[in-house]
């Protein structure tokens, strides 16, 4: 018996960038949030680290500060792992100057890479 082998396709539209930056979470209505790490992003949306992720479809606001950027993205969280982070979604939520400061961020990290 030979052994099985598992293929999937990649659904990230994006190519995705690892990385450890700071970000803030906020609940999309909310004036305070918490403090998360992004473990990776792309164009299309990015992972939080946190101990405190929020359910699939919460809308969020992240606010990214680097040296030279600061970042307020809107999205949905699209994966939850108690304990863990979230999956947190971009598209429909990106306006020209988030999506200009977004690519800015992605160009660093290309770089750095």
């Amino acid at each position: 018996m030979g052994t099985a082998q598992v293929q999937y396709q990649e659904k990230r539209q994006h190519p995705r960038y690892t990385c450890d930056l700071g970000v803030e979470v906020r609940v999309a209505d909310s004036k305070t949030g918490y403090w998360g790490t992004l473990a990776d992003i792309c164009l299309g949306g990015c992972y939080v680290n946190t101990f405190s992720p929020l359910p699939v479809g919460t809308p969020v606001v992240l606010i990214i500060k680097t040296k030279h950027l600061e970042i307020n993205i809107h999205g949905k969280t699209v994966t939850f792992h108690p304990g863990l982070g979230m999956g947190v979604q971009f598209a429909g939520f990106v306006t020209p100057e988030s999506e200009a400061q977004l690519k800015s961020l992605l160009g660093e990290l290309a770089q750095s890479a």
